[in-house]
């Protein structure tokens, strides 16, 4: 779960469209309820005892809603929307949202949220309500008027429910796009099935519950047996894809996050560029321990998982708020955002390398631990996971040959670059010709060798009608 400070900072370059954004929603949320909630002290003490029930359990529930990780913090499953909807059914948008705002507060207080968080978070909810109430309204009349369930019913309680989750979930992911740039619609996709899970099932249990309370007040925290169920499915499903994602040993991103990552940092970091701000360079930096594997023939593999996770845990403490993975054996990678330049990356490696450098203690035996690290930088040396990652890989091996704890990516290192892959193509090509001649480098236009070295090169044209060593297209 986030910390409190990160869950209410805003990047200062994203803060100007996201509070746009945010005191929109108020604003709009404020216009919606004013009527409404001028009627309610008139209103209040007609109502049945029911509704104070929903209206305790709703406020009492939020005090500890469910978080799941990651961004779309401000979709946590919040119990309350199951009696909410439900008081909006049977009881009206005014008396509804006034319930809701008060739970938004409970549970902001709980969570500890900023202000604007919280105030978000109830206009959200209001605007959410109030689409719902628009359908019921344009609907058929009273739902369950009289204590009889209509098919005009069922399908005006369908009908608010789609407009309550539509309205409510593109708020959360237009959120999301503007305080931390990711794309729209990948924005909008994730955590879709986890939201229809947990939310859809609380809006669904809505109706049940007003019938519920028309028969009886009393069977109104029956409901509780099955909001739980609820709140342990959404549980479940959380863990299921945090298992996909992370390293089992030593609980950090596996491959499959640091892909994710990757992919979307490279979409903001290049929406920086574009912007012409400076901090606009992502490093991914891989790490190969070495002797990690004496480690395991001397002391078994039990020791050696240990001193994975101590490395783990110093990994991650250096880097702090970048992403820190595992991708198998003693291979670890780094993801550090918002860059100016590769003296930064420089840096950061250079802390790695110092917190590798201290011997780790397993059971009073002192273990030399080091490190080799290779450093691509996006835009310059890739714009994709692919890119980077073999590039980082690249640099490594560099450092490793040279003695040495940090490289970065260069392409004289890159002996399998696409351009000498290409190279070593046409070589075949020629041999195969069967006529290879051999011929001195380019000299420099008065007659001179331009080197030491020779090039074999086939005895006639070559495909596409250029003649050996000749600029020119052939015609």
């Amino acid at each position: 779960m986030e910390s409190a400070d990160s869950r209410n900072s805003v990047p200062p370059g994203r803060a100007r469209p996201f509070f746009a954004f945010v005191w929109s929603v108020a604003a709009l949320a404020a216009v919606l309820c004013v009527r409404p909630l001028l009627d309610l002290p008139a209103e209040l003490p007609r109502l049945p005892v029911a509704f104070w029930v929903m209206a305790a359990l709703a406020v009492g529930c939020d005090a500890r809603p469910f978080v799941p990780p990651g961004r779309r913090q401000t979709s946590a499953v919040f119990p309350s929307t199951c009696f909410t909807f439900a008081i909006l059914l049977g009881w009206g948008f005014g008396p509804a949202v006034l319930v809701q705002a008060v739970a938004v507060v409970v549970s902001g207080w709980r969570m500890g949220h900023a202000p604007w968080r919280t105030a978000f978070n109830a206009a959200q909810y209001a605007a959410a309500l109030g689409a719902a109430y628009a359908v019921t309204w344009l609907g058929p009349g009273s739902i369950f008027d009289g204590g009889r369930l209509r098919g005009t019913d069922v399908l005006a309680v369908g009908g608010a429910t789609v407009a309550w989750f539509a309205v409510n979930y593109a708020l959360v992911s237009t959120a999301v796009r503007l305080r931390f740039g990711d794309r729209w619609w990948p924005s909008l996709r994730q955590g879709l099935g986890f939201e229809l899970l947990s939310t859809g099932s609380l809006l669904l249990l809505a109706p049940v519950l007003v019938a519920a309370a028309r028969a009886s007040a009393a069977l109104i925290p029956l409901v509780l047996v099955p909001l739980f169920a609820v709140y342990r499915m959404a549980r479940l499903s959380v863990e299921q894809q945090q298992l996909a994602s992370l390293d089992p040993l030593t609980g950090l991103p596996n491959r499959k996050a640091l892909l994710a990552e990757v992919g979307e940092q490279v979409h903001v970091h290049s929406e920086r560029a574009a912007r012409g701000e400076p901090a606009a360079r992502l490093a991914l930096l891989l790490i190969d321990l070495d002797r990690f594997k004496n480690v395991n023939d001397a002391l078994g593999h039990a020791v050696g998982d240990r001193l994975l996770v101590e490395v783990s845990a110093r990994l991650t403490d250096v880097v702090g708020e970048g992403m820190v993975a595992r991708l198998g054996g003693d291979e670890f990678a780094i993801v550090m955002t918002g860059l100016a330049d590769v003296d930064e990356a420089r840096e950061l490696a250079g802390r790695v390398v110092r917190a590798l450098a201290e011997p780790v203690s397993l059971d009073g035996l002192p273990l030399d631990v080091g490190g080799s690290i290779g450093v691509a930088l996006f835009p310059e040396h890739g714009e994709d996971f692919a890119t980077l990652m073999r590039h980082a890989d690249v640099a490594m091996y560099d450092a490793k040959h040279r003695n040495d704890t940090v490289a970065v990516y260069a392409a004289e290192s890159d002996h399998n670059s696409a351009e000498r892959l290409g190279l070593l193509a046409d070589l075949r090509r020629v041999l195969e010709a069967g006529r290879p001649e051999i011929a001195p480098p380019a000299g420099d236009g008065a007659g001179a060798p331009g080197g030491d070295g020779a090039v074999a090169v086939p005895a006639g044209p070559t495909p596409g009608g250029r003649l050996p060593g000749d600029g020119r297209a052939g015609g």
